[in-house]
């Protein structure tokens, strides 16, 4: 993508700051994954349009938790959080508004009060099940570049990246010493 860069110092009498170090965002791998990521959710079958016209008044923060629950059954809110690399925080927002509309329920854990088990109320399965289709075909689109052979080496690409981070994570916590 070719992107050209104005400078205010051209148009104004604003003096722009200039960067020592640069960075080539287009071999730069998390600006990639991000910006692939941001494109791949709005191909195809763009989430908040289907929402729309379900008239579901839900955001795709909600939709995330809706789709790991259906894909993975009923999960307690930290694992939702793991799952969507997001904080409990978050999950609880979301897991609120869900349950105010019926998509969800939770269960309190007895031994910690902090605990929950969220799962996928009747209609929240059958929201799901009218989305998850129309999101497969979105997947099978983006999939259809790749022969059999790439895409499965991708995903060998994509598992051996996660492994990393993982490994890299590990090692860069500060509670081990």
């Amino acid at each position: 993508m070719s992107i050209s860069a104005v400078n205010p110092s051209t148009i104004t009498k604003k003096e722009a700051g200039k960067v020592n170090c640069t960075l080539d965002l287009q071999t730069f791998l998390p600006y990639r994954m991000y910006f692939l990521g941001a494109k791949m959710a709005k191909s195809g079958h763009d989430l908040p349009e289907l929402l729309k016209e379900l008239e579901v008044n839900i955001s795709e923060r909600e939709w995330r938790v809706i789709s790991i629950l259906g894909a993975y059954g009923g999960l307690t809110n930290s694992n939702v959080a793991n799952l969507l690399q997001a904080d409990v925080a978050t999950i609880s927002r979301a897991v609120k508004i869900l349950k105010s509309l019926k998509y969800v329920d939770t269960l309190n854990s007895r031994k910690d009060k902090r605990k929950l088990l969220i799962f996928l109320t009747k209609s929240g399965a059958e929201l799901y099940d009218k989305i998850t289709p129309k999101r497969i075909e979105t997947g099978d689109m983006i999939d259809s570049c790749f022969s059999n052979d790439e895409l499965s080496t991708l995903h060998h690409l994509l598992n051996k990246l996660e492994r990393h981070l993982k490994h890299m994570e590990n090692e860069l916590e500060s509670e081990w010493v």
